[in-house]
């Protein structure tokens, strides 16, 4: 056997890197005729995509499972060249289902989604993130206004990403409203947070959030035409 051919028998042998994790689900879409694409944010890898195989055929536990923002428990390959992994696995935790049924609610996880999928590094650890996701998500279920979770999850995606201004940096001239409602979202447990989110900070965070993307937000624009009064 020649050195070149022991290197490409070696190569051909080396193991598929497997995932397993807890996850949130953070967008899907259909791929070919059956099949969909899944992207998911661990605590441990970071935003990953995947090939989730049969799950528009009639698999409904496996459709089931890929509501946005929902909790699940993943296993999938992907090798080292491939952009996308394959889920083997993937079973639910705890659904988003039940917001459904309210569009502002359903709305605003999209958003929540949007915004950890927008602000999160790819192929990095992220599980102050995930943290961010799981605690938003628990806090929609357990009925805590939607606008205070969107601003929550605004304020600290662009902290945690290093893109929230002092609150003495701020543009204009904050009104002392706007400044509780900061210095709360940082000191005070999203499940304690009690203040309600004055309009001007809604329109702030928006054209932060906005302005450091690369790309359109379309949850959020979703959300402001349809799914937050005033």
């Amino acid at each position: 056997m020649t050195a070149d051919s022991a290197f490409r028998r070696t190569r051909y042998h080396v193991g598929v890197p497997t995932i397993r994790d807890t996850a949130l689900v953070l967008d899907h879409h259909p791929f070919r005729d059956r099949h969909l694409i899944v992207a998911v944010l661990t605590a441990t890898h970071g935003e990953v995509r995947g090939v989730l195989r049969s799950a528009r055929g009639g698999r409904v536990p496996l459709a089931g499972a890929v509501q946005i923002l929902s909790k699940v428990e993943v296993e999938l390959f992907r090798k080292p060249t491939a952009e996308l992994a394959t889920f083997t696995r993937i079973d639910l935790l705890e659904s988003s289902y039940p917001l459904a049924r309210d569009l502002v609610r359903s709305s605003a996880a999209a958003v929540v989604a949007e915004l950890l999928s927008t602000y999160c590094p790819p192929d990095e650890p992220a599980p102050r993130r995930f943290r961010l996701g799981s605690t938003a998500l628990d806090a929609l279920l357990a009925g805590i206004e939607p606008d205070r979770v969107v601003a929550y999850v605004q304020y600290w995606a662009l902290r945690l990403g290093g893109l929230m201004p002092d609150l003495e940096a701020l543009d204009g001239d904050p009104s002392t409203d706007e400044l509780a409602f900061l210095i709360a979202c940082r000191r005070v447990p999203l499940a304690e947070l009690d203040l309600p989110v004055p309009p001007e900070l809604r329109s702030r965070l928006d054209e932060l959030v906005r302005g450091h993307a690369e790309r359109q937000l379309k949850a959020l624009d979703f959300h402001r035409q349809h799914g937050t009064a005033g």
